[in-house]
């Protein structure tokens, strides 16, 4: 008689342990959930309060990859018209090459010949050709695209030394990015643009096995 009594509180506990490991399970999983609830939750309200910060008047003047730069910053932004305020400072969109209109830059360095147009085509997107040709008017580099205003071009620009005159010049700086290549654009902002405008370019390859990028640029080029 003994020995059956043994054998079904041995089967009662087999089953209890069994009933206590799921529920611990159980509980575990319910609060891993609730803590990736919270995550999402907290990433979606970082999300929404990132997007309360930025204040748009109308989107289709803009490039979007612009605007979606501008979310790296903390600060209250608005964007109206040809304007943008961080909190309660305003810059103006660079307007100094006109809407459309098409301008040309040139420089030489080592027998070669830099050649850069380009055309605003809104307030934050430029079509270029940059075009570098050897003493025989032979391609080395042949290049062209869009690219875009910095998200960043309100904060002070750095000065670009122009070893000819002696007098730095400041820019605006307009990118573009691709899997295989990438390209700045240096697009003086003097205040006398006829006479004095000046233009530099970076640029380089990316080697998809070292994943190096190669640097090169042009001297500074001027309004032909």
């Amino acid at each position: 008689m003994n020995i059956i009594v043994n054998s079904n509180v041995k089967k009662r506990l087999y089953i209890l342990i069994i009933v206590i490991v799921f529920l611990e399970c159980c509980a575990q999983t319910i609060e891993k959930k609730k803590k990736e609830n919270a995550k999402n939750s907290e990433q979606t309200e970082l999300s929404s309060s990132q997007q309360q910060n930025i204040y748009i008047k109308d989107q289709s003047l803009y490039d979007p990859k612009f605007i979606n730069g501008l979310y790296n910053y903390k600060e209250q932004i608005k964007l109206i018209k040809n304007y943008i305020i961080i909190d309660t400072d305003t810059t103006y969109f660079p307007e100094n090459i006109k809407l459309n209109k098409t301008i040309t830059f040139t420089g030489f360095k080592d027998n070669n010949k830099y050649l850069l147009v380009i055309t605003r085509t809104n307030l934050t997107n430029i079509k270029y050709k940059f075009q570098l040709l050897n003493k025989e008017n032979g391609f080395i580099e042949n290049k062209s695209g869009e690219a875009i205003l910095t998200s960043g071009f309100f904060l002070a620009p750095e000065g670009e030394p122009d070893t000819e005159t002696g007098a730095s010049f400041v820019s605006n700086e307009y990118y573009m990015n691709n899997d295989s290549t990438w390209l700045i654009l240096k697009v003086g902002i003097d205040s006398n643009f006829k006479d004095k405008g000046r233009a530099k370019v970076m640029y380089g390859h990316k080697d998809k096995f070292t994943k190096a990028e190669e640097v090169k640029e042009s001297p500074i080029l001027r309004l032909e």
